[in-house]
């Protein structure tokens, strides 16, 4: 059974889970993908904020060495819906993935410094607080040379600028689907406040949206950094 139908039977057995089923195995790759174009390697570790059911994250448990996942997500019931559909179990004792639930995006929870981190259509649902404080978190737990891949749906409009408070969007408190979009102007801002570089990629990520790299170092340009072998399972993984 391949992703597309396993993202299938889950939809079917508890509706929907926060994300496409269409293009859920195109969507986690994109993301993977984008990781392994920023650097990324068996030996780094990860804190992935937001990982829902796993689309991304059962890409990078089975690729990285045991006990390099983290994850953070409210719903406790869509980590384990990933896991028990996408991972098995001698996998998931392998590689000790692990999870934290709490719902203030609080990246220090699990007391550890990350390389990369990723947040994979997450701000087109939080507020400007939110992001904040995942910006606030990623500087204090992130190493010296470490990364940060988002997903964003940019303003083009004053009116579509979301000020609210709010999550907007399912969650393990709301079954009412949406998105919302943030200025760029304002996250650009948020960064340089924070010390932090910032980048903003001309292509699209996955589901419509567009994708940011922020790093605590100068982020001169977005390339692999990938052994030989690394670069063939790349290029496998895109075709």
């Amino acid at each position: 059974m391949n992703l597309e139908q396993k993202s299938m039977n889950m939809a079917q057995s508890v509706g929907f889970f926060g994300i496409p089923s269409e293009n859920f195995d195109e969507s986690g790759r994109a993301q993977f993908i984008a990781l392994l174009e920023l650097g990324l390697l068996p030996q780094s570790s990860i804190l992935e904020i937001g990982c829902g059911v796993l689309r991304a994250g059962h890409w990078l448990i089975n690729f990285l060495e045991p006990e390099n996942y983290y994850g953070i997500e409210p719903s406790e019931k869509r980590v384990q819906l990933g896991l028990d559909q996408l991972i098995s179990k001698s996998v998931q004792i392998e590689k000790k993935p692990r999870f934290n639930f709490n719902d203030e995006f609080d990246l220090t929870v699990f007391d550890k410094k990350f390389d990369f981190f990723l947040a994979g259509s997450i701000w087109t649902h939080c507020s400007k607080l939110d992001i904040s404080t995942m910006l606030d978190g990623f500087k204090e737990t992130g190493t010296d040379n470490s990364v940060f891949l988002v997903s964003y749906l940019p303003a083009f409009f004053p009116w579509q600028d979301y000020k609210g408070s709010d999550w907007v969007g399912t969650s393990h408190k709301s079954e009412k689907p949406g998105c919302i979009h943030h200025n760029k102007k304002w996250i650009k801002r948020q960064a340089k406040n924070r010390g932090l570089h910032i980048s903003f990629l001309n292509k699209t990520a996955f589901d419509n949206q567009y994708w940011i790299v922020l790093s605590k170092a100068p982020l001169i340009k977005v390339k692999t950094l990938l052994s030989k072998r690394l670069l063939r399972f790349y290029h496998a993984l895109k075709n």
